[in-house]
């Protein structure tokens, strides 16, 4: 079974998309059963809970899915996957959107920058806290396929050939910016510039981990046809998704899943 990592704004939301469209109602968006963002992340008790509900689950993905939170408990066989960005462009990103998108037009990037949850948010998500050493065995230990989002196509084909050969690799981007204004200001400003290098000290010194010596071993690992195969990837690959497969996905979420959720979350149901 696929786990995916979702970390905000490394092309997360396109790669849900595909996991949809390659195993439609086998797929699931979870999220914890006792809150969507307070709490713990998602855990193995939660994911025994899906399993009920999903019996023939083939991957999951969500914001609350961590790499620290072990979800192995069930018996499943998992693997685990994430994308990650440059650090700094990535937290640009985040300010951005938080203001275009969540209509925080009076945020103050430099009162933002400053607050915990927007700092080292990569290496966070893989262990838990700001330290790179941690996160590094967690990449390790659990065997984490890691694709950079600068390199999409070829990540994906990477992901496809050592880790997953079921997925449908056609897709269109989704979730991106109409207006790419204000990230690009703020690292082209050396004192903001300065600051996001002062929030991302940890997240900068894993993607120097993953870019110089994790991502290169997938490339050894897949052989010398790599260049070839992302070549003829991209000159026939279909720019959608499986429309079938999205709407059995979004059908068994929003008629089974969520509302299960919601019951559970207020004491009356039990799964």
């Amino acid at each position: 079974m696929l786990v995916f990592i979702h970390i905000n704004k490394t092309a997360g939301r396109t790669l849900r998309y595909i996991l949809r469209s390659s195993f439609g109602p086998r797929h699931c968006e979870v999220e914890p059963w006792h809150a969507a963002w307070t709490g713990p992340p998602f855990s193995a008790q939660d994911l025994k809970r899906v399993r009920k509900l999903y019996p023939r689950l083939e991957s999951i993905a969500g914001h609350r899915v961590t790499g620290y939170a072990d979800l192995g408990d069930d018996g499943a066989s998992l693997q685990y996957f994430t994308f990650m960005r440059d650090p700094l462009k990535t937290c640009a990103s985040r300010f951005q959107y938080n203001v275009q998108y969540r209509g925080k037009q009076g945020l103050v990037f430099e009162e933002w920058i400053q607050r915990d949850w927007t700092r080292n948010h990569q290496t966070r998500m893989i262990a838990g806290t700001a330290d790179v050493s941690a996160a590094i065995d967690v990449l390790r230990r659990k065997r984490v396929f890691v694709g950079l989002t600068e390199r999409f196509d070829e990540s994906l084909v990477l992901l496809k050939g050592l880790v997953a050969k079921q997925l449908n690799l056609s897709y269109k981007p989704v979730n991106v910016s109409r207006a790419n204004v204000i990230a690009p200001r703020l690292l082209s400003d050396e004192r903001t510039r300065q600051l996001l290098v002062e929030a991302n000290q940890a997240d900068l010194q894993l993607y120097d981990f993953v870019a110089k010596d994790l991502y290169p071993s997938f490339q050894r690992e897949y052989g010398a046809t790599l260049d070839v195969d992302v070549a003829a990837y991209q000159r026939t690959r279909q720019s959608s998704f499986d429309s079938v497969n999205l709407t059995l996905s979004r059908l068994k979420q929003f008629l089974v899943y969520r509302p299960l959720l919601f019951l559970n979350r207020r004491g009356l149901a039990i799964v």
